[in-house]
This record gives C-alpha cells, structure tokens and sequence, in this order.
C-alpha cells in the first residue's frame, strides 16, 4: 500500500524502514535534499521541499487517498496538515503526537507511548533475552553430558521446556539427557511424548553426579525430596519457595508458563523452532494457562499466537484427547459423591488415586460446578496426599491460601488462580491429624476454610 510519511529529518525513516512490512510502500517526505539522497541511496522513496508547501505533495500523492503519517513539531502540524488537505482533501492522516493541534481539522493520531510499546520495548525485551540465551549456551558449551531436569511427573509444560533447552542448546538426546526422578503417568502427557517422540528418561537420583552440568526446567532444587547440591541452570515460571541455588537463573512467577520462557528464547537466539518442538511447546502453554484463560499474560499469549502458525493441529488433538482409563472414572464418581460445596468452596476428596495429575484435572472439572468460586480436590497418592486447588481469578491468591493452610504439613505454594500442596502420610500423623479418608477429606476442608477465613478478615 502507498502512503507518505511526513517529517523534517530522519526519525520516521529510522523508525520503519527497517521494520520489514511488505504492505506498505512509503514515499518518505523530508526537507532536506541530502536526506532524500541518503534514503534513495538505501532504496526508498523519498521527495524533499518544505513541509508546509502544496507543491511537495502534488509531487507526492497519485490518487488522493493515500494514507499519511505527519511527524512534525506541533508548531507547524496545522500549517503541515492545511498543505496536505490543499492537494488532496479525502487522504486520511494520522498524526505523530499525544493529541492534534487544537485548530487543525479533526485527524487520527498516533501516540509515541504506543510506538514505545509496539516497537521500542519488544525490541528490548528480545535482546535481553539474546543476551540470556547466549550466557546460557556459554555456560553449557564445554559440557560433554548435560542433565535436563523436569519435576517427578512431568506436565506439558516441563517436557515441552525441557525439549525447547535442549534444542537452544544445540544437542542430541545423546548429549543432553531429560529426566526425571519418577515417570510420566497422566494419558495426555504419555501421549504427547508419544506422538512427538520426546525421550525422557526415568533417572536415579545417585546418576546425577556422573552429569557435568545440570539444568531444571519448571522446578527448583527445593521441590525435591533429593538433597540436590547447586545447579547450573533453573528457568521456571513458579514462585521461589526457597531461595534457588543456581548458577543462572531466569524466574518469572508472572508467566503463565515455562514454555513461553523458552520460546523467547528460541525466537531471540534465532533457532528455528520445527513443527513438532512448537506443537509441543503450545501444548505446554496451553496446558499450564487453560487456554490463554488462567493467569496469561501478554507474553504468553504473544508466544501462543507465534506457536500456532507453526504446529501440527492432529496431532495436538491426539494429544489432548488420550484413552482415559476405566479406573479414572471410578475415581470420579466417588468424588462426585462425596463433594461438598461450602461457602463458594467446592471440597472433593478422591481417596486412592492412581498419579496426581488426576487431582488437578478433577479440580479443574469441579471448579465448573455452579456457585462455586474455588474447587479442592484431595487424594492419596502411595504414602503421599495431593491437594489441587483452583478459583476463578477474582478471589484471594490460591497460592497464598493454600500456604497457610498446608506449608507446616509439607510442601505447598502456587499462582493466583491454582495452587497445590504435597503432604507426606507420615506427617499427616505425626502431626496428630486423621487417617480415614472421610475424616481426611474433613480436616482438609477444616484447615483450607480457616485459612481462607483468615485472609478475608
């Protein structure tokens, strides 16, 4: 599209021409002539005379209607805009400026602070993360084995992390390895390695010494059980329950995802991202925001429409739509039947689960209930009891609610809108609270109401 871009020295020619956008073809207006040299030089267009000056623009415009971008000093914009209106009276202007002038004609315009926004800080929030990336490669460069880790049961969003390092990393599965301590047990999860051939391996926590440097992606060395000394890298996007023992460091609690970290990564390290890594890391972004719905930010939504152009939609849906075990059902149904709706609080104890991804996905289902602003749903998982907890994002932080009701227990913590907490069996009894499963289910409600209680007073 022709359109003619006013102003009297460089700005707007340094400011777009390198932009790449094939849709417009600017005809750049300046004053003076060795400017218009210097843009010819560089393959524009460009015309020079005063700004102020119909004959500048009946030189310039072919139909009238070209659009304008006027970037003068307010002094002149009525006088620059009355020149353009002389020649052609139907072309539409934007002007550069918080406001137009107040006795010029009615005219569209274009602030500075949403220019900064579109352009000036996209542009350095990429080369912070360049700079990033490239320290994390030298870090990693002289390595002959690198360990990738992902938490005990790794969602989407930490395999897809994990893949997306060590392809930024430039590694085979051979020289940077993803594990984890436990094993994959949710269908959608089995599915996604699966589908897009993701190797992750089941690693013993003694095998971590014979790696010479060791990454986490969407964990911290304070999640684990295992006494992890320093490691080289942690990237992740949930809140630091302990200061972090890392040599780098990128945490960001305000994303909705590792994934999206990754991405900026990838994107700012110039590494073409294929077809199966960005349906992965969709996937994974997908997975931990519920669709852009559950604590994105602008982040994850600009990382989630890049990512869509480039992956394979089939297989996603294979993916999101796994075999869903009999045994799950079961589960549901008694969760069903005991759930208990309190004060805007929907209370499900499953009793024996199989993997505790089944938890958070019943949370999930339960916060759809009507009436209810949060869901918690409890199970036991072998010796440990896993609480998910969700709410519609209007409410207290989930993390902080679940903090105080759970972190003297064992290990608890999360975002605004989700959050959970891990309790050994053992502790549970040791701190003098019931075993059965109902009477379970009753101290659970008991601990997370006062909790919530308390932060509302």
């Amino acid at each position: 599209m022709r359109c003619l871009f006013v102003c009297a020295d460089d700005f707007l020619w340094r400011l777009a021409a390198d932009r790449g956008e094939a849709r417009l073809a600017p005809v750049w207006i300046v004053e003076q002539p060795r400017l218009r040299a210097r843009i010819h030089e560089h393959g524009g267009e460009a015309l020079a005379g005063r700004l102020d000056d119909e004959a500048v623009y009946r030189r310039a415009f072919r139909s009238g209607t070209e659009p304008v971008l006027i970037a003068v000093d307010r002094a002149r914009q009525a006088r620059v805009i009355a020149a353009i209106r002389g020649v052609a009276p139907a072309a539409p202007l934007v002007v550069f400026a918080d406001a137009a002038p107040a006795d010029a004609e009615p005219v569209a315009t274009l602030a500075p602070a949403r220019v900064t926004a579109a352009i000036l800080e996209p542009a350095l929030e990429r080369a912070v993360a360049r700079a990033r990336a490239a320290r994390v490669r030298e870090h990693f460069a002289r390595a002959d084995r690198v360990l990738i880790m992902m938490q005990d049961d790794p969602d989407p969003d930490a395999i897809a992390s994990a893949w997306a390092l060590r392809t930024l990393l430039g590694r085979t599965k051979s020289a940077a390895t993803i594990g984890t301590f436990g094993a994959i047990t949710r269908p959608e999860n089995r599915a996604m390695t699966r589908i897009l051939e993701i190797d992750v391996e089941q690693v013993k926590p003694r095998a971590v010494e014979e790696y010479d440097k060791i990454a986490m992606v969407d964990t911290q060395p304070a999640f684990f059980e295992e006494r992890l000394a320093e490691v080289d890298l942690v990237i992740d996007h949930h809140p630091e329950d302990t200061p972090v023992r890392a040599r780098l460091r990128d945490i960001r609690p305000a994303y909705g995802a590792t994934s999206t970290i990754l991405t900026e990564y990838l994107r700012a390290a110039d590494v073409k991202i294929r077809e199966r890594l960005a349906t992965a890391l969709l996937y994974g972004i997908k997975a931990d925001t519920l669709h852009l719905e559950r604590g994105a930010t602008r982040a994850d939504m600009d990382a989630f429409a890049f990512l869509h152009g480039h992956a394979n939609h089939n297989a996603l849906r294979r993916i999101e739509r796994p075999d869903l075990p009999e045994a799950a059902l079961d589960v549901l149904a008694r969760g069903i039947a005991g759930r208990r709706l309190v004060e805007g609080v929907m209370f499900a104890h499953l009793g024996p689960v199989g993997y505790p991804e089944l938890v958070a996905q019943f949370a999930d289902l339960f916060l759809q209930v009507e009436g209810a602003e949060w869901s918690v749903v409890s199970g036991r998982i072998a010796a440990e009891l896993h609480v998910s907890v969700r709410n519609v994002g209007y409410v207290r932080a989930a993390g902080d609610v679940v903090h105080e009701a759970f972190a003297a227990l064992g290990s608890a913590g999360g975002h605004r809108s989700m959050a959970k907490a891990v309790v050994r069996v053992r502790d549970w009894r040791a701190a003098g609270l019931p075993a059965g499963e109902r009477e379970v289910g009753d101290a659970i409600m008991t601990r997370f109401l006062a909790a919530l209680r308390g932060g509302r007073g």
